[in-house]
């Protein structure tokens, strides 16, 4: 990781970036990432701010990586869940 901060790239690694922000600053940096020319890590558990942003989910779970070539909407839905949080219920039991 390191190596790769070391040299010019296109690259955000986002941790919950919406924490603590207002639906119109969520709004703004909504559209600031959708204009990103490069690549985006984000970790989020608001259903709004990822649809449109992710075209890619990755799930962690049970000591495993599942990759899903899909948006937030169709991960959600072929999982069978309403919202992110039922994942986390489902981990817990």
């Amino acid at each position: 990781m390191i190596k790769l901060l070391l040299q010019p790239v296109n690259l955000l690694i986002l941790d919950e970036p919406t924490n603590h922000l207002d639906i119109k600053t969520k709004d703004i940096l909504k559209e600031a990432l959708k204009a990103f020319d490069g690549t985006l890590i984000l970790v989020s558990h608001d259903r709004d701010f990822l649809d449109g942003l992710a075209t890619k989910v990755f799930e962690f779970g049970n000591k495993r990586i599942r990759e899903h070539f899909e948006d937030i909407n169709g991960f959600l839905k072929n999982k069978k869940l309403e919202n992110l949080r039922e994942i986390e219920k489902k981990a817990v039991k």
